[in-house]
């Protein structure tokens, strides 16, 4: 009876464990949903942004490299990584990438930290750290502004040669790429691959078509333009990164959640075999018993 008493104490354990799984996956979804909305919003805003900026003028003239110094030696990393686990594929996978291009240069870089998880690694590989952010899950332009006003700083102070971003792209809930951007100098092949792996295409034909009014003039404009996109390229990848993570956690609870359900279902069965063999064997001796009595 003890055995049926501990296998019946771990269904209820399960259970419960099942229930936290459950609830857990659902705020992910409700997280993820709300992110991905903000992630629709963006590309929308790309899209005329990027289309504008191609018919005002000469794309490589915007997307020059005119303004990067030559004095210029190091380089900035901007790693966006979790506050929390329940994402160590995701952050792995961008580790990796991240080693693999840039060990060679790793000296010669200073790295703005986004994200618990990045700080640690950076920490323990002896990278030179300028700033850390914890982005809260429901995410704002303001929670980023130290970093937007950092870059903006070392820009006009011509402090760094280029400013990359290591992020994950979200693809959908199952696959996230770990993607590198370049955010300084505005790259315009760069800036076209993004294009392309956000599948935004279908709005060219309607821009091209407008006219644009351009006050007070064209390199003003062009100049405002410059920061918005430096802006978009770092929120897009916050953004993308952080719908990764939602995607991850509702992942590992509904894997948590299907695996609680698979054992609680054999634990079931393997508690009413043993109860179904005591019941046998009780009835067995009552038999025995009433046998050797009559006998």
């Amino acid at each position: 009876m003890a055995n049926l008493k501990a296998i019946k104490t771990k269904i209820n354990s399960i259970k419960n464990l099942k229930k936290i799984t459950t609830a857990l996956e659902i705020v992910s979804t409700v997280k993820l949903q709300k992110v991905k909305a903000k992630t629709e919003h963006l590309k929308s805003y790309f899209l005329d942004l990027y289309y504008i900026l191609s018919h005002i003028g000469d794309p490589q003239i915007i997307f020059g490299q005119e303004e990067v110094g030559t004095s210029a030696e190091r380089g900035l990393v901007v790693l966006i990584s979790t506050d929390r686990w329940l994402a160590w594929a995701l952050n792995h996978k961008l580790f990796k990438k991240l080693f693999d291009e840039l060990k060679e240069e790793w000296d010669s870089l200073d790295f703005f930290v986004i994200g618990k998880k990045w700080l640690e690694f950076v920490n323990r590989s002896w990278g030179n750290v300028v700033g850390f952010l914890e982005i809260p899950d429901l995410i704002s332009e303001e929670h980023f502004l130290p970093l937007m006003e950092y870059i903006y700083d070392s820009i006009k102070q011509n402090k760094y040669q280029k400013i990359i971003s290591y992020f994950n792209f979200f693809k959908n809930v199952v696959v996230q790429i770990p993607t590198s951007l370049s955010v300084y100098p505005l790259d315009l092949k760069a800036f076209e691959d993004l294009q392309i792996d956000l599948s935004l295409d279908s709005k060219e034909k309607e821009v091209a078509k407008k006219d644009f009014l351009i006050e007070p003039d064209l390199s003003t404009v062009i100049k405002e333009f410059k920061r918005q996109v430096v802006n978009y390229l770092i929120m897009t990848s916050i953004l993308q990164n952080k719908t990764g993570e939602f995607a991850s956690r509702m992942l590992a609870m509904k894997n948590a959640k299907d695996n609680s359900t698979a054992m609680i279902k054999d634990l079931t069965l393997i508690f009413n075999k043993e109860r179904q063999s005591k019941i046998t064997q009780e009835v067995s001796e009552i038999v025995s018993a009433k046998e050797a009595i009559e006998w």
